[in-house]
């Protein structure tokens, strides 16, 4: 991502596919670098309307974005199987609150990620400002809420094991 703020635009190029946009950057005279852009983020607009080094500059920050977010959830499902694993029960309120957030970077990830490339790349790279509802994936809604009905369960399994345990 560095690379690509220092380097000369002219070592960028942009070519518009069927599906998508070819973005790449030339390394050296024989290779180079490419990301795909689907037209579903950035529209098929005339070329020279947009600078493919902010084209470029924007795939990675979202893809950072995305990956920072994938690795938070996973980061929240180790710590479950973790405290599983250590625990004599599952039933404890820090799995409860792990389960939350794994909620809600799911449904965060489902609704903003792909929301704030389109802005991105509207507000970067095409400056045509326009914004893409079709982005947000409802099924990850759906299993974030999911997993926020199993996390209350486990809530309640809290409180059941803590009577349970204070019974004996």
């Amino acid at each position: 991502m560095v690379f690509s703020i220092i380097a000369s635009p002219e070592r960028f190029t942009a070519v518009k596919g069927n599906l998508n946009w070819r973005v790449s950057y030339n390394l050296s005279n024989s290779s180079s670098f490419f990301i795909d852009i689907p037209y579903k983020i950035m529209q098929p607009i005339y070329t020279p309307t947009f600078s493919a080094k902010y084209a470029i500059i924007s795939s990675l920050f979202s893809i950072l974005i995305k990956v920072s977010i994938t690795l938070f959830g996973l980061y929240q499902v180790v710590d479950i199987l973790k405290s599983t694993l250590n625990d004599l029960t599952p039933f404890i309120m820090d799995n409860v609150k792990r389960l939350k957030k794994l909620a809600y970077s799911i449904i965060v990830y489902s609704v903003v990620a792909d929301i704030l490339s389109s802005i991105l790349f509207s507000t970067l790279v095409t400056r045509v400002y326009m914004l893409n509802l079709s982005n947000i994936h409802l099924s990850g809604v759906l299993v974030g809420g999911l997993i926020l009905v199993i996390a209350d369960i486990f809530k309640y399994g809290v409180y059941l094991q803590n009577e349970f345990d204070t019974t004996l």
